[in-house]
């Protein structure tokens, strides 16, 4: 399976424990060991197209990429990469200044959009998951990242469309996909007080809220049914999508350590299916916790990312909006696929000194 993203998140806790020690801070402790419990799967695909992240390790996009930059592996065996298209919304604008105030399955074909659909397309869906906590250490959290993430909210494209839900006791719809950023920051806000459930407006052309099952969100016992939830109801909308989890953690601890609940594999699955990558914010007020390492299992899952924002908020926001700026699209050429070669499909950069790859497991068998 492809595993890029682990080395990716100890590089980034690196340089930020590194940044807290040049600012007088302790560093950041290394995380906790994931459990033996870490979630596989295995997707039989005709190869074709794969979608995957190209990032240095302060999260940047790394650029003008070629055919030649890349390498993909299925057991051991190379299979020549025909083309590498770059998929961005246009320039973001500048992020705000922070003032106290503001204190995809690989091979499946797109699917054809009518013409308005495809205009508001034109930038990325954003879908923020907040998992709400009156827990001390995880209400602290969230007011520690509050104003850094609305801040990370002015750096997104003027064409990408936002929505958000919550988890609390249930899913919670909160907002649907919209461009008012104003909007975003509001129901980002009562998402992390348990504030009133709203009636959600459908956006048009582009809704989560007309394929969102209210009751099936209300029956979400747990975070990690809700991300079921959540992915089903995207996954009719055509084109890779990102999740944003300001959250806490996954999984259950005992007396055996942390074990994933029987939920967490159809959630992953269900992420997986709607081409939806998942990108963590850990506000947890602990430089490692147990429950950390569910979150850093959904994200290499699904070609995401782990990030803590305890030490450094800031730096946390910065590099996940560099990190989701943008993506690569891969076309494979299956024919040349070595007979008989299975296994994991592996992709890298040639020159793995530049970066790392981001990219949702797969399984060709």
């Amino acid at each position: 399976m492809l595993r890029r993203a682990a080395p990716l998140v100890l590089c980034v806790l690196l340089l930020l424990g590194a940044a807290a020690a040049a600012r007088g801070q302790e560093p950041l402790p290394p995380l906790p060991p994931v459990p033996d419990t870490t979630f596989e799967d295995e997707i039989t695909v005709s190869l074709s197209t794969v979608v995957v992240r190209a990032v240095d390790t302060w999260g940047r996009p790394i650029l003008d990429l070629g055919p030649n930059d890349f390498r993909a592996l299925v057991g051991g065996e190379e299979v020549p990469v025909l083309a590498v298209d770059w998929v961005t919304s246009s320039e973001p604008a500048e992020a705000p200044a922070l003032t106290s105030e503001t204190a995809e399955t690989a091979g499946e074909p797109e699917a054809v959009l009518a013409p308005e659909v495809a205009a508001a397309r034109e930038g990325k869906l954003v879908v923020f998951f907040v998992q709400a906590d009156l827990e001390k250490s995880r209400i602290s959290g969230h007011m520690r990242l509050r104003p850094h993430l609305h801040q990370m909210l002015g750096t997104l494209a003027p064409e990408d469309l936002a929505a958000v839900v919550s988890y609390d006791s249930h899913l919670k719809l909160r907002l649907d996909f919209t461009r008012d950023l104003d909007a975003v920051r509001a129901a980002l806000d009562r998402s992390m007080i348990f504030g009133e459930e709203p009636e959600v407006v459908v956006s048009e052309p582009v809704s989560l809220a007309r394929s969102f099952d209210a009751a099936a969100g209300r029956r979400a016992a747990s975070p990690e049914r809700a991300l079921e939830v959540t992915a089903k109801a995207v996954k009719s909308l055509p084109g890779e999508k990102t999740m944003i989890y300001v959250g806490w953690g996954l999984g259950r601890f005992g007396g055996g350590g942390v074990k994933m609940t029987p939920a967490f594999a159809p959630a992953m699955r269900a992420l997986k299916a709607a081409r939806m990558a998942v990108f963590v914010l850990d506000v947890t007020s602990a430089d490692s916790h147990d429950l950390g390492a569910g979150l850093q299992i959904a994200a290499e899952t699904t070609g995401g990312l782990y990030l803590s924002t305890f030490r450094l908020p800031s730096l946390a926001t910065e590099i996940l909006s560099r990190t989701i700026s943008g993506h690569y699209v891969l076309t494979l050429d299956s024919d040349r696929l070595p007979e008989g070669a299975m296994g994991a499909l592996r992709i890298e950069l040639r020159d793995r000194h530049r970066g790392s790859v981001l990219a949702r497991p797969i399984s060709v068998r």
